[in-house]
């Protein structure tokens, strides 16, 4: 199947040639990613995954609008909408579309029957913190209905979002929202951020629903007006905390919120397996009292780009690596932890550091310098910006 515009993460599917009408109108209704660019003519088929002929707009001013919509379209969350038909000639089944696209993270729309929907997805939820979002929309673009999700898989924001493009209706079901009390999931969603014990969500939402005072913390300045019911307080006491750390001395927890904030930088000696690196990692984590969650990527020099024992690392916590070269390093303003020995061999006094520093955005290196087994560690923390102001 071919795409246009990188990898996707937003899946359409429809059931009829009015359906497919509707699709095409999403896609190009969509926020442009790259103003001004366009695809060639013949790519304007590539959004549409399996669709067949009879489902396409025909004439070349159709064609060449569609194709310039394909090249920059972006959806409601960022990223690049697929539209499916399941009839005609050649298409791809319903179960096998839905098997293929139900993967945590994504968004799935279904235009057409509700109960179609339903009945496709059923097989495969599996619980709130990981299913997809799911809305659904009648071909007439009359109603936007989410289905699965709503709040941590942010299907109530697509369907908001997907009505102000198309004109329907967004039919809100979640007990907060339908009686206008604040969704602690559905905020934590829009604002990134990563929530670690997603059962404390129900006593959250019930207890503002009940008339109770909820108290938050937070590690980062949040802008805006709080919610109704909701106050700041310390971290012993809070029921909802926001930040990188956890609490060791509490009993009883409160709901965490975690903003991928942090950038961790390594350096290591050539052969270090990937063992060796997690050893140290996971000792700092611990006696720092940081959540996994809080990282966004991890930092390198280029010279350790395609070391074995780091790429592996990587890819067990499903992490980006990045590296920089070492006059980009050296550059770097700041005080770091200097080693003859590391300038010797890579151009730079110190790689975990300044990568940590480089990756984070000049930002603050939190950790400095760990070593163990020939495996350095450092941590750098980017500006975090968190409002409740709606976005």
């Amino acid at each position: 199947m071919l795409r246009w515009g990188g990898l996707m993460s937003n899946y359409m599917i429809c059931f009829s040639k009015n359906g497919a009408a509707l699709g095409r109108k999403i896609l190009t209704a969509a926020p442009q990613k790259n103003s001004g660019s366009t695809a060639p003519a013949e790519l304007a088929a590539c959004a549409f995954g399996a669709c067949t002929r009879s489902a396409m707009p025909q004439g070349n001013a159709d064609s060449a609008a569609l194709a310039e919509a394909c090249a920059s379209v972006s959806s409601a969350s960022g990223a690049d909408w697929e539209l499916t038909q399941c009839f005609g000639a050649d298409h791809e089944s319903l179960s096998d579309w839905t098997k293929r696209v139900f993967q945590p993270g994504n968004n799935l729309l279904f235009i057409g029957a509700a109960g179609i929907a339903v009945r496709a997805i059923a097989p495969y939820v599996r619980a709130k913190q990981s299913d997809p979002a799911v809305v659904v929309m009648d071909e007439k673009a009359n109603w936007c209905i989410p289905i699965l999700s709503g709040h941590l898989g942010g299907a109530n924001l697509l369907a908001d979002k997907l009505a102000k493009m198309t004109g329907a209706q967004a039919a809100i079901t979640t007990a907060t929202d339908v009686r206008g009390v604040w969704a602690v999931d559905s905020w934590a969603k829009r604002e990134g951020l990563k929530v670690i014990n997603p059962g404390k969500i129900k006593e959250i939402s019930a207890g503002l629903l009940g008339g109770q005072t909820k108290k938050m913390f937070s590690e980062f300045p949040i802008a805006g007006k709080l919610p109704t019911g909701v106050v700041f307080s310390d971290a012993a006491s809070c029921d909802i905390y926001v930040g990188i750390h956890r609490l060791a001395d509490r009993e009883r927890q409160p709901l965490y919120l975690v903003p991928q904030a942090l950038c961790v930088g390594i350096g290591c000696r050539k052969g270090a397996s990937g063992e060796q690196i997690d050893a140290l990692f996971e000792k700092v984590m611990e006696q720092n009292c940081i959540w996994h969650e809080a990282i966004e990527m991890v930092c390198s020099i280029d010279l350790k780009k395609e070391e074995p024992g780091l790429l592996d690392f990587c890819a067990e916590h499903f992490w980006k690596l990045k590296t920089y070269d070492a006059e980009t390093l050296r550059n770097l303003k700041g005080v770091f932890t200097a080693s003859a020995f590391v300038k010797q061999v890579t151009g730079v006094d110190n790689v975990c550091e300044r990568s940590a520093k480089k990756g984070s955005g000049n930002g603050e290196i939190r950790i400095p310098k760990t070593a163990q087994n020939g495996v350095t560690i450092a941590v750098a923390m980017k500006t975090v910006e968190i409002s409740f102001k709606s976005r």
